[in-house]
């Protein structure tokens, strides 16, 4: 299987645009799938207009003309019903390779996280609909595959907005049992990289789920290196991550948005540890872990 015209969904997002930076710079042939009415712009970039509705019919006509063979999602993993319109489009014209919305701070494939953060199961469902297509026969007698790819927190980013319970601007430290808990968490332009890798290697990722990292670290760690680029100490509030959990989810359950981001960082501090996992896929795709006190370094000149 080769992989030469790639589409990309939802490339303004704090995902998308970075997995966009990324596509362009590689030798794909890249296009993004733009609703009519969006106002998102593209510059320098292939565009194919889609109805707004995600019309199947529609999307797999556009998909078809470009010859598309991979299809990038990077909407909301909460679109269920979405991208289940661009997966029957792309198995309709043919595309090769889809790579789910999937993501993220926490892992869809444990039944304990679907448990505490229902918002899981949305991904789940979509990856059991790419199950279910896997084996289907096109007309074109053309093989449907798909690659659902895990991160961990977005770690750099995390760092900007308290994701993974610090308040860098203010000095504060929430850490969380203890806080010598490991966890992985993905540098953005590092998860661009690992699409990269992914298309380039079509049939050893096929019908995968995939974990990556570009950061292994505990809390405490984390702790050391923003201190040292900072020059600052951090108020450190220790917290229990099981009391935190009590307090956010019952809030979270009735559709506080708030309780629902403290439920994702707690709980892709606590149960985010990749290393060992099957599926972990740092080496098959080729890459390596990022330098922390560079990361951090690079965050905290941003934040001045």
């Amino acid at each position: 299987m080769s992989i030469n015209n790639v589409a990309l969904i939802g490339g303004t997002g704090t995902l998308g645009a970075p997995v966009l930076k990324a596509l362009k710079a590689s030798e794909f042939n890249i296009f993004v799938v733009n609703r009519q009415t969006s106002r998102s712009v593209y510059p320098r970039t292939q565009v194919i207009t889609v109805p707004d509705d995600l019309n199947v019919d529609g999307i797999a006509q556009a998909l078809k003309e470009k010859e598309i063979d991979a299809l990038v999602i990077t909407i909301a993993g909460s679109h269920v019903e979405s991208q289940k319109k661009l997966i029957d489009a792309a198995f309709k014209a043919g595309v090769k390779r889809i790579i789910p919305a999937e993501f993220g701070s926490c892992d869809s494939a444990d039944e304990k996280t679907n448990e505490i953060l229902p918002l899981m199961k949305g991904k789940k469902d979509v990856r059991d609909y790419l199950l279910s297509l896997e084996g289907m026969q096109r007309e074109d007698g053309s093989k449907f595959t798909w690659t659902s790819l895990v991160t961990g927190h977005f770690f750099d980013y995390g760092l900007t907005c308290g994701l993974l319970k610090f308040d860098v601007k203010d000095r504060k430290a929430y850490i969380l049992d203890g806080g010598k808990i490991k966890f992985s968490g993905s540098n953005l332009d590092f998860i661009g990289k690992a699409v990269i890798k992914i298309l380039e290697k079509p049939a050893e990722t096929a019908n995968k789920l995939l974990y990556v990292h570009s950061s292994y670290v505990t809390q405490l760690e984390l702790l050391e290196a923003l201190e040292n680029a900072t020059g600052d100490k951090f108020k450190r509030i220790d917290q229990d991550s099981e009391e935190e959990l009590k307090v956010a989810r019952p809030k979270m359950l009735s559709g506080d948005r708030e309780a629902r981001e403290e439920v994702v960082a707690v709980w892709g501090v606590v149960a985010s540890d990749w290393k060992e996992k099957e599926g972990f896929a740092n080496t098959l795709l080729g890459l390596q872990e990022d330098d922390l006190d560079e990361t951090v370094q690079k965050v905290v000149a941003e934040l001045r």
